[in-house]
């Protein structure tokens, strides 16, 4: 899965950068997983199936937003429409790669949100192998790939 991760990675840094100027740093032992999760999550259909997870912080979710949008106060709602575009955006990006011709065909679902108590541990989620974990200038989020075909 080591080359899906790699692709989902730099998706997921294009949207970043593209649409929130924020870049990856390397990870460091001074980093703390985060809390109050969001967990953003899109679907697709075509070629292949899969679904595409990016799990942060409220306070990342914030940054995002705030980058996005200009803003200099964000509140919950606008946090979570931010993670659904950076969802929406990072999928787009993603299904080029990963199918077999220029020609494929796939249709991608609404992104949604998980708050609170839906979404799953940080714990849980990190120790999937297929997840990948990055430092956001600063703040932690973890993504995963999952794929049927």
């Amino acid at each position: 899965m080591i080359e899906t991760n790699t692709i989902l990675t730099e998706a997921l840094m294009q949207a970043l950068e593209t649409m929130a100027f924020l870049t990856r740093m390397p990870l460091d032992e001074g980093i703390v997983p985060p809390e109050n999760l969001v967990l953003a999550q899109i679907s697709f259909t075509g070629p292949k199936i899969g679904t595409i997870q990016i799990l942060a912080g409220m306070d990342f979710a914030k940054v995002l937003a705030g980058n996005i949008g200009a803003l200099d106060q964000t509140d919950d709602e606008t946090a979570f429409d931010a993670m659904k575009e950076l969802s929406n955006v990072t999928c787009g990006l993603l299904l080029p790669l990963i199918g077999s011709s220029p020609a494929d065909v796939f249709n991608m679902t609404i992104p949604i949100v998980q708050t609170g108590q839906m979404s799953p541990a940080w714990d849980q989620f990190t120790a999937d192998p297929e997840a990948c974990l990055l430092n956001i200038e600063g703040h932690m989020i973890a993504t995963r790939l999952t794929t049927k075909q």
